[in-house]
C-alpha cells in the first residue's frame, strides 16, 4: 500500500486557521497566508512554528494572527436602515416586557457599529438610553483596544451628518472622540465566536444580535454552529441582523425572514403551542393554502416541508423516495441544493430543467438565484428575464428583474417589471410561491413589490 502524501505546510496552516479562527480560504487565496506563515515562522522554522500553534501556550500567537487575518472594514451608520429598524421598531417592542434591553454586536471590529446603535437610540428617542445595554465582541484584540478608546478618523465618520457629529463627537489632535455618555454605554470584550462559552451564550441573554458582514468569511458548517449558538442566546421572539449579502437559507430554520423598508432581518421563531392548550372554539376560516395539490410519488410531503422552510426534513424525505427523473422531483432537488448552499449542484440541475418547456421558467429563475448568491447580479437579472419570457405570468420573475434593475439604476425598466409583479402576484402559481417565496407568502411578497416600486418613485 502506498502511503498518502503528507499535506504541505501551507495546507496545514490553512487548516489550523480555519479550525481556530473559523476563516475559510480557497486555494487561490493561499498566497496571502504564505506570506504571513513565512513572517511568523522566521527564525524558528515552519515545522516548529506549526507544532507550536497546536500547543495550549499558543494563545498569544493566535491573538497576533487574529489581528493580521481578520477583516475590519467598518464605519459609523453602515447599512443605516437596519439600524433604524432596530432602534425604531425592534427594541421598543420589548419595552413592556423588561426593564433593560440587551444588544450584542458580534464581530464589532473597532466599535463603530455598537456606538452607532447607541447614537441612533439617543437621536431617535424611541428607547430610553438608560435601559439599553450594548455589548461588542471581536476576536481581534487590537480592534477591541481601539474601540474602547472611541477616537475615530474623519473617514470612519463619513456617513454621520454634520449636526450629529457636532453633538456627539469632540475634535482632538488624534481625531474625533466620542462623548463619554455614549462611549460608556457600550462594553467591549475580546471573544472568539467559535468558542463554546455556555455562560456567555446562555438562553435569553440578548433581545437582538447584530452579526453583519462577519460570517461571509466562514465555511457553512461553522456558520451553522455560530447561528445555532445565537438562536439559543436570544430571548423568545428575539431578532438577528445580518449583512445585506448574507442569508440563513440552508443554514438555519430557527428564524423567519422579515422586511422593513429596505432592511431585511430575522426573528426567532416562537415554539408552536401544544394543541391541548388551545381553547375549544369554532375554528377560524381556513386561510388559502400556498401549496399546490400534492404531486404524485410522495413529492407532496417534500413540497409541504419546503413551503414550511423545514429544509433538512424536506431533503431527508426526498432522499427516502425512489430516485426518479420526473421533472418536478428534479426541480425540488435543485431548490433544496440551493437552500443548502450547494450552488454547483443546483445550477447543474437547473440547466438540465431549463431545456424542457414544462420547467423552463422556474429553472431559469433558479439559475438566477444561483448567480445572485454568487454575486453576479447582472447575470442573475438575465436569467430572471428569461424566466418571464418563458412564462409571462411568472410574478416572482418580474419581482427579481425589477429589484435588480432598481439597484443597477435602470429605473424605467424597474418600474415596468415591478408593476407587472404587483399585478400578477395575486394569481401567482402556488407551486412558485412554495418553491421560491422565501417564507414571505403572497401578501408579504406583495408588500415587497410595493415597497420596491415606492423606492423607484423616490429616485430623483
Amino acid at each position: 500500500m502506498i502511503a498518502a502524501p503528507a499535506r504541505t505546510p501551507i495546507a496545514r496552516f490553512v487548516a489550523l486557521v480555519e479550525q481556530r479562527l473559523g476563516l475559510h480560504y480557497e486555494q487561490g487565496q493561499w498566497g496571502e497566508l504564505e506570506a504571513v506563515l513565512a513572517e511568523r515562522a522566521a527564525g524558528r522554522g515552519v515545522e516548529l512554528y506549526l507544532a507550536q500553534l497546536t500547543a495550549p501556550s499558543a494563545q498569544a500567537e493566535w491573538k497576533v494572527l487574529a489581528e493580521r487575518l481578520t477583516v475590519g472594514e467598518t464605519y459609523f451608520l453602515r447599512h443605516p436602515t437596519q439600524l433604524e429598524t432596530l432602534v425604531d421598531q425592534v427594541l421598543p417592542s420589548f419595552l413592556r416586557q423588561t426593564s433593560s434591553l440587551r444588544v450584542l454586536c458580534a464581530g464589532c471590529s473597532t466599535g463603530e457599529e455598537p456606538y452607532s446603535v447607541a447614537l441612533l437610540a439617543r437621536e431617535r428617542g424611541r428607547v430610553d438610553s438608560s435601559r439599553l445595554r450594548i455589548l461588542g465582541i471581536d476576536v481581534n484584540p487590537r480592534a477591541i483596544a481601539q474601540a474602547r478608546r472611541a477616537c475615530y478618523s474623519p473617514w470612519s465618520l463619513r456617513a454621520v451628518p454634520a449636526a450629529m457629529r457636532a453633538q456627539w463627537f469632540q475634535r482632538t489632535p488624534e481625531g474625533f472622540a466620542l462623548q463619554p455618555q455614549v462611549r460608556d454605554q457600550v462594553i467591549f470584550e475580546e471573544r472568539n465566536l467559535l468558542e463554546e462559552a455556555p455562560a456567555f451564550w446562555a438562553p435569553g441573554s440578548f433581545h437582538a444580535i447584530l452579526c453583519r458582514n462577519v460570517v461571509l468569511y466562514f465555511p457553512p458548517e461553522v456558520i451553522r454552529r455560530i447561528i445555532a449558538r445565537m438562536a439559543q442566546a436570544l430571548v423568545p421572539g428575539g431578532y438577528l441582523f445580518m449583512g445585506p449579502s448574507e442569508t440563513l437559507r440552508g443554514i438555519s430554520e430557527d428564524f423567519e425572514l422579515l422586511r422593513g423598508g429596505d432592511a431585511f432581518y430575522y426573528r426567532l421563531r416562537q415554539p408552536t403551542p401544544p394543541a391541548a392548550s388551545v381553547a375549544l372554539a369554532a375554528p377560524p376560516p381556513a386561510a388559502p393554502q400556498k401549496v399546490a395539490p400534492p404531486p404524485a410519488d410522495g413529492l407532496g410531503e417534500v413540497l409541504h416541508l419546503l413551503d414550511a422552510e423545514r429544509y433538512t426534513e424536506a431533503w431527508a424525505h426526498l432522499e427516502s423516495l425512489p430516485q426518479t427523473s420526473q421533472p418536478q422531483a428534479l426541480l425540488l432537488r435543485a431548490v433544496l441544493h440551493l437552500h443548502a448552499g450547494r450552488l454547483a449542484q443546483a445550477e447543474q440541475l437547473g440547466r438540465q430543467l431549463a431545456t424542457a418547456s414544462a420547467t423552463e421558467a422556474p429553472a431559469c429563475y433558479l439559475l438566477g438565484l444561483c448567480l445572485e448568491q454568487a454575486g453576479d447580479e447582472a447575470g442573475a437579472r438575465g436569467r430572471y428575464a428569461a424566466s418571464v419570457r418563458a412564462d409571462p405570468t411568472f410574478a416572482l420573475g418580474y419581482l427579481r428583474v425589477g429589484t435588480l434593475a432598481r439597484r443597477a439604476g435602470d429605473i424605467v425598466e424597474a418600474r415596468v417589471a415591478l408593476r407587472m409583479a404587483v399585478s400578477l402576484l395575486p394569481q401567482e402559481k402556488p407551486l412558485h410561491l412554495a418553491l421560491f417565496g422565501g417564507g414571505f407568502g403572497r401578501h408579504g411578497l406583495m408588500q415587497v413589490g410595493l415597497q420596491e416600486l415606492q423606492a423607484c418613485t423616490e429616485v430623483p
